[in-house]
């Protein structure tokens, strides 16, 4: 240390041998030299003039500044290792991952990688404790939401995990002061014994009572048959998604159907199976009904049968070559799922949509389904039937034709035909009890009209909006219509699907979503799909 010491200040100043100035130090680099050399008068000196300041008992380290840089290491490295903490939960959470897998070996490399001196038990047991913690945190978020919310609406999606053991995911769903809607999961159930309606009904109840909200839900969406038959405070709707899969399967339920089906499966596993044949066709399997995944195996088939039909030829497969009419069969099914798919997609691609859509969405189906039929597309005559027995009374139910006329958007396509919705909307605005009707009533062609009569024909009688325009939007801004908002707040908050819409639309985020919650362990499976909907609160 003796080249450090700085026994006076103007020795700076001094010449070296060969007359050059020696390098200026900067006052820091003094005060810290000299600092490690003040004698304890000077000390005692610097006390009396700074009554604030403690003397410690060793006077030596007192104005060393390497002391706070050896404590700053350790406040970041703490800092570092609980955001670490943090990311490796909501990594779990997000991913749906089992929560051994931080013990695994190659995920502890990472962090040693990431992090060299974190200091994490890596364990599973750590981790349920932590996202116990979360979850029980983030319930009482949740909670407090719902509390406050009014025209509840939940919807339900049983579904099968790996193990054969059926559950029941509940969302809740409404649409808050600043009219956006808000979903959060509220319990995933574990359906003992058969999946029966009578058994989901039951569930239903119980959450509904837990969260305290059963006397606020108004309507629940499933995707299981047979639920309109229970009686219950609330009305059973289906599930929008639920019942294509289903006008699809009715649809195909023929010998020729399934042959054809059949015998593409066989081409994509083929292929699949023969790598060197996969640089020239890239196919999709569908192991499932649903019709979209179809719809994509048939696709990769037709637009590539040029490219498949080479191979065959090449390698004598002539087990799964398809005739003609196989391949007219093939065309004409992927022409009218197409239609479909171009018509629900513009439902839109995330998170959930109204039942407003439903109504003007099943006549477009119509329309252009009947056009393909009237060429001769048979398929189409057979999506176009099963959607006319499903839906084709849905203008007769309320929901649906209240809600598409409380949508700016559909307004026109229900409330110029039917004078019961019109009639039924008003008595619903009077429920609001505003007093308003009876101060509110004008003289018109000799006859008296109401606040309400005139609040909605003053509604009605305006264009409808463009359908890009979200009508939460819409209504948000018309403080002019008082009950009408009201009971439009009420009647938009119905979903038309029990899962969210990239579940619907995107094949590969739904089968992934399917894959990774059927390997979650069954004690965590609540708490993680609980935190995953909700963990951004």
């Amino acid at each position: 240390m003796e080249k450090w010491k700085v026994p006076c200040e103007r020795n700076r100043f001094k010449k070296e041998k060969g007359g050059h100035s020696p390098r200026r130090l900067s006052f820091k680099t003094i005060y810290r030299h000299r600092s490690s050399t003040q004698t304890g008068r000077e000390r005692s000196t610097q006390e009396t003039h700074r009554p604030g300041l403690q003397r410690r008992e060793h006077d030596s380290q007192l104005h060393k500044p390497y002391v706070r840089q050896q404590r700053l290491p350790t406040c970041i490295g703490d800092q570092r290792r609980s955001n670490l903490r943090t990311h490796i939960l909501n990594m779990i959470v997000m991913d749906l991952q089992p929560l051994n897998l931080v013990e695994e070996e190659g995920f502890q490399q990472l962090v040693q990688v990431l992090q060299p001196s974190a200091d994490i038990p890596l364990s599973a047991s750590w981790v349920r404790t932590e996202l116990l913690n979360m979850y029980a945190h983030i319930r009482l978020k949740v909670q407090k939401e719902v509390s406050y919310a009014k025209d509840l609406v939940l919807s339900a999606e049983m579904w099968i995990s790996s193990k054969d053991a059926s559950y029941l995911t509940v969302i809740c769903h409404f649409i808050d002061e600043n009219w956006e809607l808000k979903s959060y999961m509220l319990e995933t159930a574990h359906l003992l014994g058969e999946h029966t309606p009578e058994n989901v009904h039951q569930q239903l109840v119980r959450i509904s009572t837990e969260w305290k909200i059963i006397d606020k839900i108004q309507v629940v969406v499933v995707n299981v048959d047979g639920m309109k038959k229970q009686k219950a405070r609330w009305t059973y709707m289906p599930c929008f998604s639920h019942t294509l899969n289903k006008v699809f399967n009715e649809a195909m339920n023929n010998s020729d159907w399934r042959g054809l089906l059949k015998k593409c499966r066989r081409i994509v596993a083929f292929f699949h199976q023969k790598s060197e044949a996969l640089r020239t066709v890239q196919l999709t399997q569908s192991p499932g009904a649903d019709w979209l995944p179809v719809l994509t195996m048939l696709e990769n088939i037709s637009d590539q049968w040029q490219s498949i039909s080479t191979e065959f030829m090449k390698r004598q497969e002539d087990n799964l070559w398809l005739n003609e009419k196989e391949r007219m069969m093939l065309d004409s099914a992927v022409v009218a799922l197409r239609v479909i798919k171009n018509i629900v997609e513009e439902m839109g691609e995330s998170g959930y949509s109204s039942v407003s859509n439903i109504i003007p969405m099943c006549d477009k189906l119509q329309r252009s389904l009947e056009h393909l039929r009237q060429n001769g597309n048979k398929v189409a005559q057979r999506l176009a039937e099963r959607i006319d027995h499903h839906m084709g009374s849905i203008k007769q139910n309320l929901l649906f034709s209240v809600s598409t006329a409380l949508d700016p958007r559909f307004k026109s396509s229900v409330l110029q035909q039917f004078e019961k919705i019109k009639a039924y909307i008003k008595e619903e605005m009077r429920k609001q009890g505003s007093g308003a009707s009876s101060s509110g009533c004008k003289k018109e062609h000799g006859g008296q009209r109401s606040y309400e009569d005139l609040l909605l024909h003053r509604y009605a009688t305006e264009s409808d909006t463009s359908r890009t325009l979200n009508p939460f939007v819409f209504w948000s801004t018309k403080n002019d219509f008082k009950e009408l908002t009201i009971v439009a707040h009420k009647y938009l908050t119905l979903v038309s699907t029990a899962i969210p819409l990239e579940r619907v639309m995107q094949q590969e985020k739904s089968q992934l979503v399917f894959n990774r919650r059927k390997c979650v362990e069954l004690e965590n499976i609540n708490m993680m799909l609980f935190l995953n909907n909700n963990h951004k609160i």
